[in-house]
């Protein structure tokens, strides 16, 4: 059964494509991403070279890396501001983290954000589409809104699209705003702005993110551990859980479209 969320965000779709050949661009939108890591240093050099030349610059908040992490993002010249947390932080903060790198992407003079962790990659247009999804839906007052996230399994140019992973989506590219409403929960929590939301939910953009962790079985099971660690009765994730994660019962693939690959 299709539930209502999903419903509401297929009536709210933005896309992303070139309609009219002499549709108009106007002002360039000074578009940010941003990142926590911790770690991460197998994944970064791959979203460096992905997301920076699609954007203005990278606002990137270092989670206490102790494999030099840390020195891949101050050497970029795509970082336009490295944020630090101590090694011996206290626990995982996501919304804190959230909440400084906002505030650093205002100061940078960003007019929309885009949200990317170190194991994604935006597909090859992004840039390109973001911008005419931000104008279009601008004229309709929107100012966040959720993205396709494609789950990359057992080869980079293959995706998981039976169940629940044919309709990922995840509120990544939003206004940035200095009145921005946050979600504050621990885990799984929007990056978008909560005042984005139309009805109750995020207007879906098509756009794409990939999502590189879950192409290899080992890393597939240690994001299960890892979840079920943080949040072992699935407060944060009620409905779904975190068996799901490793569970390959009905299995279907999809080769990456031509036109919407993505560069590592």
């Amino acid at each position: 059964m299709v539930s209502l969320g999903t419903l509401k965000a297929a009536l709210l779709q933005a896309p992303s494509a070139r309609l009219n050949p002499f549709e108009r661009g106007g002002r360039r939108i000074r578009l940010l991403a941003t990142t926590m890591v911790r770690n991460e240093r197998e994944h970064v050099p791959g979203m460096l070279r992905n997301v920076g030349p699609q954007v203005d610059g990278i606002v990137a908040l270092d989670d206490g890396s102790s494999d030099g992490t840390d020195r891949l993002l101050e050497q970029s010249p795509y970082v336009v501001e490295l944020l630090r947390n101590p090694p011996d932080r206290a626990s995982y903060d996501e919304p804190a983290g959230h909440r400084r790198l906002v505030a650093a992407a205002l100061r940078h003079g960003a007019d929309w954000i885009v949200s990317v962790d170190a194991d994604e990659r935006l597909e090859r247009d992004f840039r390109m589409r973001a911008e005419r999804v931000i104008r279009r839906g601008s004229a309709f007052g929107l100012s966040a809104f959720a993205v396709r996230l494609r789950e990359l399994w057992d080869a980079p140019d293959h995706y998981r699209v039976d169940g629940i992973w044919g309709g990922k989506r995840v509120p990544r590219l939003f206004r940035a705003m200095p009145d921005h409403r946050f979600d504050e929960r621990p885990l799984h929590g929007a990056k978008a702005p909560i005042q984005g939301k139309v009805f109750g939910v995020f207007p879906l953009a098509d756009l794409v993110i990939y999502h590189l962790r879950m192409i290899r079985r080992e890393d597939r099971e240690a994001r299960r551990e890892r979840y079920q660690r943080l949040d072992p009765e699935a407060r944060w994730q009620p409905t779904v859980g975190y068996a799901y994660l490793t569970d390959e019962r009905g299995l279907k693939l999809r080769r990456v479209p031509h036109g919407r690959r993505y560069e590592d």
